[in-house]
């Protein structure tokens, strides 16, 4: 699909649109098709939601609204070009559209709702009786305790190995740059059991490095980033409130930022993987 990305080069020379232009439109259709790569679907599958999913992602990650604007009107005519040629059926125009000047402020959990979203999956594994289920929720309860701990992203959670881990540190795999976290005693607990818990339950697991694998078909295979989004699904289907990976995340953020660190944002936007201070102190504008 990648290959989309020339052709698409040669119908904007075509239309004479600058250099500037066409290299911009084209950063920004290989960004789409990436995204799409990461998260492990295709565009045969429903466009609307994923471009919800994607837009959504701009959000979150650019605090420049005319950014996010020019890049929702690149992707418009990228999928306007792909519809032109039959690769796609129709696309969502009204999810396009150019978002307000006021950004949408972050969801912060409260220590109340944090105690249930950890719980869910914990007590799951403690009252499970079938070894699969027991284990299956002893990684969701693992994923999601990191999460809250490192205040990662589902991308560099689905990344994570076992041969990234050195004492009580773990090297986070970034696009840009990598970083080196610390692990509590209490993490590198949950962790080690983990292991013994999957390599218990599948033999051939000591010859993988991936910290995360599924189950059924996806045996001995990493979890992919709809996983985590799935697990997240479930525990919101059950605590009666909305909760995503990225909520937690940014609770952690939020919670390194109110315990006093202000003279100390270098370290805090580094740690959680910010190319720039100043997207961190965007991000401290609109939490809630």
């Amino acid at each position: 699909m990648i290959q989309q990305v020339d052709y698409y080069k040669t119908y904007l020379e075509s239309l004479k649109k600058s250099p500037h232009t066409i290299k911009q439109y084209c950063i920004d259709a290989e960004q789409f098709l990436k995204f799409i790569n990461d998260n492990d679907v295709s565009l045969d599958n429903d466009l609307k939601k994923f471009i919800s999913f994607y837009k959504e992602h701009l959000l979150k990650t650019y605090n420049s609204v005319a950014s996010i604007n020019r890049k929702l009107s690149s992707l418009k005519f990228f999928l306007s070009y792909l519809k032109d040629r039959d690769i796609i059926d129709t696309y969502p125009v009204e999810l396009l559209k150019p978002v307000n000047s006021s950004l949408s402020t972050f969801k912060i959990l409260t220590t109340n709702q944090l105690e249930k979203v950890l719980n869910y999956w914990l007590h799951l594994y403690k009252h499970s009786e079938e070894a699969e289920y027991k284990w299956l929720a002893l990684r969701n309860f693992c994923i999601v305790n990191i999460i809250l701990e490192l205040g990662l992203k589902p991308f560099e959670v689905v990344a994570m190995r076992w041969s990234h881990m050195d004492d009580h540190y773990i090297t986070i795999i970034q696009r840009s740059k990598n970083r080196k976290l610390p692990l509590s005693e209490s993490q590198m607990a949950w962790l080690s059991l983990l292991k013994i818990e999957t390599e218990n339950c599948f033999p051939f697991y000591k010859n993988i490095d991936y910290i995360w694998i599924g189950l059924g078909n996806k045996q001995y295979e990493p979890i992919t980033v709809k996983t985590i989004e799935r697990i997240f699904q479930t525990i919101s289907k059950n605590v009666g409130f909305k909760v995503t990976a990225t909520m937690l995340r940014y609770t952690t953020i939020h919670h390194h930022v109110q315990q006093g660190y202000n003279e100390q944002l270098k370290q805090i936007y580094e740690r959680f993987g910010y190319a720039r201070k100043s997207v961190l102190v965007d991000r401290m504008k609109r939490f809630n």
